[in-house]
């Protein structure tokens, strides 16, 4: 294995040259790449974390319409954060920006600050996405490494095929870091976030590599070896995960509290013999409300925290009712 440190001028300029030249005839455009809007790119970043690029731009312009503003976002409450999320999974990340966006509020004069380390103090903010809000937001020199980057770097500078297992993590910042040319992070990140999604792929499309020669694994793939997989997630159907969604979808989407019985009831009719027993319907909603997704009061439960005046009548004094099962989605944080 070679080191990013062996890299001569010559090899490196070509490989910063090439995959430049690539984005700007390839690469995906998206509007907090260049807007220099440092609450665009935290909300970018946030949305994209464990979510492919093509359920990102629907989900971040939903978003900013709903909330341009740091302001707007810091004065909304959990079940319209949790509302316009709506079935994007992982909806910690919802609440998470909208404790940060409170955060600036209070701590740092209504603006999201340019400091590395007081970003990765807000929650949800890690490397990764301090890195984009610096780079896009600020305008500066922050290399940003999620998995497909690390791909890209492991595979170009030390010649693992797997570069997320195989790679020590401090030679990929050093790798990310040593490539990214100076002045150019606006786009050299997202040319490489690109590169990784679309060329340099778990399996990669060598033959149209525009780096392939200058590339340490590239031998190795032509000799016939390849990436071991990555331990795949178990399975989402039928899973906490995937219940814990349907009950945010249905009362994300009643336009009413729901008196909780009622709730496990219907979810699990919905699903015939193959839904979960009662007892963990009810365990599940313990976990979402101990997590602050859902409130319970008086045997009702509602979507974020409860609203004031809430009623907290008897089960049959509210009509509504879940949604049809097939009227769902069901990702869940």
């Amino acid at each position: 294995m070679t080191t990013a440190a062996a890299l001569s001028p010559q090899r490196l300029g070509r490989i910063r040259s090439r995959l430049l030249e690539w984005y700007e005839e390839q690469g995906a455009d998206f509007p907090w790449r260049d807007a220099r809007n440092p609450y665009w790119a935290l909300v970018a970043a946030v949305c994209s974390q464990q979510t492919q690029m093509s359920r990102v731009l629907p989900l971040w312009e939903r978003w900013i319409e709903a909330f341009p503003t740091l302001e707007a976002l810091a004065a909304a409450d959990r079940a319209e954060v949790l509302r316009v999320w709506a079935n994007a999974g992982y909806p910690r990340r919802a609440l998470h920006l909208r404790e940060a966006a409170r955060r600036c509020l209070e701590e740092h004069e209504g603006r999201l600050p340019q400091d590395e380390q007081a970003l990765l103090a807000l929650p949800g903010v890690g490397p990764f996405t301090a890195a984009i809000v610096r780079c896009f937001g600020f305008g500066e020199d922050a290399a940003a490494l999620d998995t497909n980057v690390a791909r890209v770097v492991g595979r170009l500078l030390h010649g693992d095929l797997q570069p997320v297992r195989e790679t020590p993590a401090a030679a990929l910042r050093e790798g990310a870091r040593l490539l990214l040319r100076p002045g150019t992070a606006a786009r050299w990140n997202p040319a490489l976030m690109d590169y990784g999604a679309r060329v340099c792929l778990p399996r990669p499309r060598c033959a149209a590599c525009v780096v392939a020669s200058w590339c340490v694994a590239r031998p190795r793939f032509a000799a016939g070896e390849r990436a071991e997989p990555l331990r795949a997630q178990p399975p989402f159907e039928g899973s906490d995960r995937q219940w814990r969604g349907r009950i945010l979808a249905a009362l994300r989407e009643a336009p009413r509290s729901l008196p909780e019985e009622r709730l496990i009831a219907e979810l699990a009719e919905s699903a015939g013999p193959r839904s979960p027993s009662p007892g963990r319907l009810r365990a599940l909603l313990d976990e979402l409300s101990d997590e602050g997704f859902v409130w319970r009061r008086g045997g009702r439960c509602g979507l974020g925290a409860p609203p004031a005046g809430e009623a907290t009548g008897a089960d049959g004094a509210d009509s509504a009712s879940l949604p049809a099962a097939s009227d769902r989605r069901s990702d869940d944080g």
